[in-house]
């Protein structure tokens, strides 16, 4: 099981103990694993800071509308 370690409104920083290592994990509001390591909470905690869901979202728009153009037509 995971422990929280930090919480924000669009996403959580989580651990998990196993016998050698440390896994740590940014898991965002809609289910996406934003960032992942072993034995590194200082990065861990880097993603999960800068973490920002609306960017996030602006730029999958903006790929969105760039396939449209290239794939699609009116």
């Amino acid at each position: 099981m995971y422990k929280i370690l930090r919480r924000k409104t669009d996403c959580v920083l989580l651990r998990k103990d196993y016998t050698e290592d440390v896994k740590y994990i940014v898991k965002d509001i809609e289910g996406d694993t934003i960032y992942m390591c072993l034995n590194d909470l200082s990065k861990a905690e880097k993603a999960f800071e800068s973490y920002d869901l609306e960017k996030v979202r602006e730029e999958k728009r903006k790929d969105f509308e760039n396939w449209l153009s290239e794939n699609a037509e009116a």
